[in-house]
Protein backbone atom coordinates (compact mmCIF):
# COMPACT_ATOMS: atom_id res chain seq x y z
CA UNK A 1 0.00 0.00 0.00
CA UNK A 2 1.36 3.41 -0.94
CA UNK A 3 1.84 6.00 1.77
CA UNK A 4 0.42 9.50 1.34
CA UNK A 5 3.89 10.90 0.57
CA UNK A 6 4.45 8.26 -2.14
CA UNK A 7 1.11 9.15 -3.75
CA UNK A 8 1.94 12.85 -3.55
CA UNK A 9 5.35 12.14 -5.13
CA UNK A 10 3.62 10.35 -8.01
CA UNK A 11 1.27 13.28 -8.56
CA UNK A 12 4.17 15.76 -8.54
CA UNK A 13 6.11 13.55 -10.98
CA UNK A 14 3.11 13.36 -13.33
CA UNK A 15 2.69 17.16 -13.16
CA UNK A 16 6.36 17.65 -14.08
CA UNK A 17 5.94 15.35 -17.08
CA UNK A 18 2.85 17.19 -18.28
CA UNK A 19 4.23 20.70 -17.83
CA UNK A 20 7.58 19.90 -19.44
CA UNK A 21 6.14 18.10 -22.46
CA UNK A 22 3.44 20.66 -23.10
CA UNK A 23 6.08 23.37 -22.90
CA UNK A 24 8.27 21.52 -25.41
CA UNK A 25 11.14 21.28 -22.92
CA UNK A 26 13.67 18.56 -22.49
CA UNK A 27 12.71 15.79 -20.12
CA UNK A 28 15.47 13.91 -18.40
CA UNK A 29 15.06 10.93 -16.20
CA UNK A 30 17.23 8.84 -13.96
CA UNK A 31 16.71 7.17 -10.62
CA UNK A 32 15.69 10.57 -9.26
CA UNK A 33 12.82 10.90 -11.74
CA UNK A 34 12.17 13.34 -14.55
CA UNK A 35 13.20 16.95 -14.35
CA UNK A 36 12.51 19.87 -16.61
CA UNK A 37 15.47 21.60 -18.18
CA UNK A 38 15.89 25.22 -19.19
CA UNK A 39 16.80 26.46 -22.65
CA UNK A 40 20.19 24.72 -22.56
CA UNK A 41 19.15 21.68 -24.57
CA UNK A 42 22.14 21.53 -26.90
CA UNK A 43 23.65 18.21 -27.87
CA UNK A 44 25.65 16.52 -25.17
CA UNK A 45 26.76 13.04 -24.38
CA UNK A 46 24.65 11.27 -21.80
CA UNK A 47 26.46 8.48 -20.04
CA UNK A 48 25.50 6.38 -17.08
CA UNK A 49 27.94 3.85 -15.72
CA UNK A 50 27.50 0.54 -13.97
CA UNK A 51 28.28 2.31 -10.69
CA UNK A 52 24.96 4.10 -10.92
CA UNK A 53 23.11 0.78 -10.86
CA UNK A 54 23.34 -1.41 -7.75
CA UNK A 55 26.49 -3.57 -7.96
CA UNK A 56 24.99 -6.99 -8.65
CA UNK A 57 21.43 -7.22 -7.36
CA UNK A 58 18.86 -4.88 -8.91
CA UNK A 59 16.30 -3.04 -6.87
CA UNK A 60 12.66 -4.09 -7.39
CA UNK A 61 10.92 -2.41 -10.33
CA UNK A 62 9.41 0.94 -9.36
CA UNK A 63 5.93 1.69 -10.61
CA UNK A 64 5.75 4.96 -12.58
CA UNK A 65 3.21 7.70 -11.83
CA UNK A 66 -0.29 7.19 -13.23
CA UNK A 67 -0.36 7.53 -17.04
CA UNK A 68 -1.09 11.07 -18.32
CA UNK A 69 -3.31 10.24 -21.31
CA UNK A 70 -5.16 13.50 -22.03
CA UNK A 71 -2.55 14.80 -24.52
CA UNK A 72 -0.69 12.81 -27.23
CA UNK A 73 2.73 14.00 -26.02
CA UNK A 74 2.24 13.08 -22.39
CA UNK A 75 0.61 9.81 -23.47
CA UNK A 76 3.72 8.85 -25.48
CA UNK A 77 5.98 9.72 -22.56
CA UNK A 78 3.79 7.76 -20.13
CA UNK A 79 4.04 4.81 -22.50
CA UNK A 80 7.85 4.97 -22.28
CA UNK A 81 7.78 4.90 -18.50
CA UNK A 82 5.20 2.13 -18.27
CA UNK A 83 6.69 -0.25 -20.83
CA UNK A 84 10.04 0.11 -19.05
CA UNK A 85 8.27 -1.05 -15.90
CA UNK A 86 6.54 -3.86 -17.83
CA UNK A 87 9.87 -5.08 -19.22
CA UNK A 88 11.39 -4.96 -15.74
CA UNK A 89 8.59 -6.99 -14.10
CA UNK A 90 7.99 -9.14 -17.23
CA UNK A 91 4.29 -8.38 -17.44
CA UNK A 92 2.86 -6.35 -20.32
CA UNK A 93 -0.53 -6.08 -18.58
CA UNK A 94 0.81 -3.49 -16.13
CA UNK A 95 1.29 -1.01 -19.00
CA UNK A 96 -1.92 -1.83 -20.90
CA UNK A 97 -3.54 1.57 -20.23
CA UNK A 98 -0.84 3.25 -22.36
CA UNK A 99 -1.29 1.33 -25.65
CA UNK A 100 -3.99 -0.13 -27.89
CA UNK A 101 -4.42 -3.83 -28.85
CA UNK A 102 -2.27 -3.39 -31.98
CA UNK A 103 0.76 -2.21 -29.99
CA UNK A 104 0.01 -4.71 -27.22
CA UNK A 105 1.10 -7.53 -29.55
CA UNK A 106 4.58 -6.02 -29.95
CA UNK A 107 5.04 -5.21 -26.25
CA UNK A 108 3.82 -8.64 -25.18
CA UNK A 109 6.08 -10.34 -27.76
CA UNK A 110 9.14 -8.62 -26.29
CA UNK A 111 8.13 -9.64 -22.75
CA UNK A 112 7.68 -13.26 -23.91
CA UNK A 113 11.02 -13.19 -25.75
CA UNK A 114 12.82 -12.02 -22.63
CA UNK A 115 11.06 -14.67 -20.53
CA UNK A 116 12.27 -17.35 -22.99
CA UNK A 117 15.79 -15.89 -22.76
CA UNK A 118 15.62 -16.06 -18.95
CA UNK A 119 16.12 -12.35 -18.51
CA UNK A 120 14.42 -9.08 -17.61
CA UNK A 121 15.67 -5.65 -18.57
CA UNK A 122 16.33 -2.74 -16.25
CA UNK A 123 16.11 0.18 -18.69
CA UNK A 124 16.18 3.80 -17.64
CA UNK A 125 15.20 6.78 -19.73
CA UNK A 126 17.86 9.46 -19.39
CA UNK A 127 16.45 11.95 -21.89
CA UNK A 128 13.39 12.34 -24.08
CA UNK A 129 13.70 15.47 -26.19
CA UNK A 130 10.48 16.34 -27.99
CA UNK A 131 11.27 16.86 -31.68
CA UNK A 132 7.82 17.11 -33.25
CA UNK A 133 4.13 16.62 -32.53
CA UNK A 134 1.18 16.73 -34.95
CA UNK A 135 -2.49 15.93 -34.43
CA UNK A 136 -5.21 15.29 -36.98
CA UNK A 137 -8.55 14.29 -35.54
CA UNK A 138 -8.18 11.22 -33.36
CA UNK A 139 -4.63 10.40 -34.57
CA UNK A 140 -1.36 12.09 -33.67
CA UNK A 141 2.36 11.54 -34.18
CA UNK A 142 4.90 12.39 -31.51
CA UNK A 143 8.67 12.25 -32.11
CA UNK A 144 11.38 12.12 -29.46
CA UNK A 145 15.16 11.90 -29.42
CA UNK A 146 15.74 9.38 -26.63
CA UNK A 147 18.77 8.43 -24.55
CA UNK A 148 18.61 5.23 -22.52
CA UNK A 149 20.81 3.13 -20.29
CA UNK A 150 20.03 -0.52 -19.62
CA UNK A 151 21.24 -3.76 -18.04
CA UNK A 152 19.87 -7.28 -18.29
CA UNK A 153 18.88 -9.29 -15.22
CA UNK A 154 18.85 -13.08 -14.91
CA UNK A 155 15.39 -14.38 -13.98
CA UNK A 156 17.16 -17.36 -12.36
CA UNK A 157 19.56 -15.53 -10.04
CA UNK A 158 17.92 -12.10 -9.87
CA UNK A 159 21.33 -10.51 -10.54
CA UNK A 160 22.63 -8.33 -13.36
CA UNK A 161 24.25 -10.28 -16.19
CA UNK A 162 25.61 -7.34 -18.21
CA UNK A 163 27.33 -4.02 -17.61
CA UNK A 164 25.40 -0.79 -18.14
CA UNK A 165 24.92 -0.10 -21.86
CA UNK A 166 23.73 3.08 -23.57
CA UNK A 167 21.29 3.37 -26.46
CA UNK A 168 20.04 6.37 -28.48
CA UNK A 169 16.91 6.43 -30.63
CA UNK A 170 14.98 8.75 -32.88
CA UNK A 171 11.46 7.52 -32.27
CA UNK A 172 8.07 8.38 -33.71
CA UNK A 173 4.93 7.29 -31.91
CA UNK A 174 1.54 7.06 -33.59
CA UNK A 175 -0.95 7.86 -30.87
CA UNK A 176 -4.71 7.36 -31.19
CA UNK A 177 -7.64 8.64 -29.17
CA UNK A 178 -9.85 5.93 -27.69
CA UNK A 179 -12.84 7.33 -25.81
CA UNK A 180 -11.21 10.23 -23.91
CA UNK A 181 -7.65 8.92 -23.68
CA UNK A 182 -4.68 8.99 -26.04
CA UNK A 183 -2.75 5.71 -26.29
CA UNK A 184 0.17 4.48 -28.38
CA UNK A 185 -0.81 2.56 -31.51
CA UNK A 186 2.62 1.95 -33.06
CA UNK A 187 6.29 2.86 -32.72
CA UNK A 188 9.00 3.49 -35.29
CA UNK A 189 12.49 3.69 -33.80
CA UNK A 190 15.86 4.23 -35.43
CA UNK A 191 18.92 3.47 -33.33
CA UNK A 192 22.12 5.47 -33.82
CA UNK A 193 24.21 2.43 -32.82
CA UNK A 194 23.63 -1.34 -32.52
CA UNK A 195 21.61 -2.35 -29.47
CA UNK A 196 22.77 -5.53 -27.72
Amino acid sequence: MHSRSQRLGSVVMAALIVSALLGGALISGCSGGPQTAGSDTGSRSVEMTAGQFPATTPLPGQQPPPPALKDPRTAAYSYLLWISYAYRVLNSDVASKTFDPYEEVRVNSYVMYNLQEGRAIDQRLLEAKLKDSESKGDTATVSFREEWVYRYISTKTGKYTTPAMNASYDTTYTVVKIKNDWVVHSVEATSSAPVK
